[in-house]
């Protein structure tokens, strides 16, 4: 397993673990957070202002159920795809895979934290490390650099399909610079990146491997402060990172993942009696992707509905049909969230604090045994 630099290692240096950041940042962050929800929101609204409500329920109301029944399957279906990436990933450093139905349900129970608490990226990706390393009696740094590794997986790879389909869609609008634009930006970039990655230096470490794993230490600092797993968690995800058939199976699922749930969006407007081409849909549920990811809103809520509804008007969606599918898509997604994950997040603590609370007993059975 690679190992980190010593002065990213705070026991081997000597030097206190980095201070928490002060009381007054944090509540800086937590409020330009909410301000920025609010504001997307705010837009979103502006955008569908002007709409009777009538009209908008009736529209949803005439929905056909069963393609909306269907579209709820591939939303399930992407999370699936999503947890299997991460038990793959967590495989290839454990040797032991968990059972699908535990890790969905962690999945989910993650993706439900992240959308109800403001702090979500700071909580979603620790809760889902802590509650696999005590199913696997493994360290949480372990884990946590599979949250890590994963999480700069799904990033990359949407990333990489918001382009591709940005480009695609402009190509077949007839607007060629900006498809032929972004195609070059991102040949650029990944042979820029391919480059980076093959220079070799004696300790045979690549400068991708280690700038990665600076990254991946800095903003593990607060693993760092609460659990001292720091080195191992970077460890993990620079191993991971080094793993070839590990990375195909990860933007496989990765693609997958994400053509499922643009495929959910499609089956909405069908639901919705709107016969819109599949590839403008890819593309605005990219970009609607992408801007809940940068814009950081809790869950990607409001950021990404604003994006949705102005880029299906832009395409000539009508603004009724665009804000009923845009909303019926984010609601089936929301829903089912707090629908699984809410359940499995009080089920998962629940069992944590009860294992918890037997771990002295059980501890002085086996001493006594």
């Amino acid at each position: 397993m690679p190992e980190i630099p010593e002065r990213q290692n705070p026991e081997a240096t000597g030097r206190p673990l980095e201070r928490p950041p002060a009381p007054a940042r944090r509540v800086a962050a937590l409020l330009a957070k909410l301000a920025l929800a609010a504001v997307a929101i705010y837009v979103a609204w502006r955008l569908i202002a002007g709409i009777h409500w009538s009209d908008l329920a009736a529209r949803l109301a005439g929905a056909s159920w069963p393609l909306v029944a269907l579209a709820v399957l591939f939303l399930a279906v992407r999370f699936a795809w999503w947890d299997l990436r991460f038990r793959l990933a967590a495989a290839r450093v454990t040797g032991d895979r968990a059972r699908a139905p535990f890790g969905f349900s962690v999945l989910l129970a993650s993706a439900a934290l992240n959308l109800l608490n403001p702090a979500a990226r700071l909580l979603g990706g620790p809760l889902r490390a802590r509650h696999f390393a005590r199913a696997a009696g493994r360290s949480f740094g372990l884990f946590y650099g599979v949250v890590l590794y994963d999480q700069l997986v799904h990033q990359a790879t949407v990333s990489l399909c918001t382009i591709l389909a940005v480009a695609a869609v402009a190509l077949a609008s007839g607007h060629a610079a900006l498809g032929w634009g972004a195609l070059g930006v991102l040949a650029a970039a990944a042979a820029g990146l391919l480059l980076w990655s093959r220079r070799g230096d004696p300790s045979g470490e690549s400068p991708l491997a280690r700038f990665l794993a600076r990254r991946a230490a800095r903003e593990d600092s607060r693993l760092q402060r609460l659990y001292v797993h720091g080195q191992e968690a970077v460890a993990t995800f620079v191993r991971l990172l080094g793993d070839r058939g590990m990375g195909l199976r990860a933007a496989a699922l990765g693609c997958g993942l994400f053509l499922a749930n643009a495929v959910a969006q499609w089956l909405v407007f069908r639901a919705l009696g709107e016969p819109v081409a599949v590839a403008p849909v890819v593309a605005v549920v990219a970009l609607g992707n992408a801007a809940g990811m940068l814009m950081g809103t809790p869950g990607g809520i409001g950021t990404t509905e604003a994006t949705m509804v102005a880029a299906y008007v832009a395409l000539g969606v009508d603004r009724v049909s665009a804000s009923a599918a845009t909303l019926l898509f984010r609601g089936l997604h929301y829903a089912l969230v707090i629908a699984v994950g809410g359940p499995a997040l009080v089920g998962l603590e629940l069992r944590s604090a009860w294992t918890a609370a037997r771990k002295p007993a059980d501890d002085a059975k086996r001493r006594a045994a």
